[in-house]
């Protein structure tokens, strides 16, 4: 429990990161965080306690742990990246949106697992007891990444022609 509240922080400390690589990558300046900013913290913090309480209300634990890869990997990633394009009203395209966002949480999901690697193997954490479950975690990531896509490329902004 411990690990998924310090993912919560993660992920709201991603938010600030990936703002920063966003605007520095897609516009060459610095973000200029607002009220925004905040509140796409909270909303961030609030998705992804709702996906533990969805995956843990699985009675079978392997599919909660699929579940909490798709909704609490992937689909989390992609709408943090979602909100820092909002928030930083970067007109970057959607096609460019969803191939940068994609790459980002596909990073996010293989960073994750050398994480749960280190824990298990050094620090007596136990996440899995079959390597296989690695690839799995990957695999719930990159669907989770599609849907997070297939919800949010629709909505960012296009770049206006000069």
């Amino acid at each position: 429990m411990i690990y998924l509240l310090g993912l919560t922080v993660a992920m709201c400390l991603a938010y600030v990161v990936l703002g920063f690589l966003f605007t520095m990558f897609f516009r060459n300046e610095r973000p200029r965080p607002d009220h925004l900013s905040l509140a796409s913290v909270g909303y961030i913090a609030a998705a992804s306690l709702l996906s533990y309480l969805v995956a843990f209300s699985v009675s079978d634990p392997a599919l909660g742990n699929r579940l909490l890869h798709v909704l609490g990997g992937g689909f989390l990633a992609f709408f943090v990246c979602f909100l820092v394009v909002r928030d930083g009203r970067l007109a970057i395209g959607r096609l460019r949106f969803f191939v940068f966002s994609f790459l980002v949480v596909m990073a996010l999901g293989v960073a994750n697992e050398m994480l749960e690697y280190v824990l298990q193997n050094y620090a007596g954490f136990l996440f899995a007891a079959d390597p296989n479950d690695t690839w799995l975690d990957l695999m719930c990531n990159v669907a989770g990444a599609l849907i997070g896509g297939a919800c949010f490329t629709p909505l960012v902004r296009a770049p206006r022609a000069a």
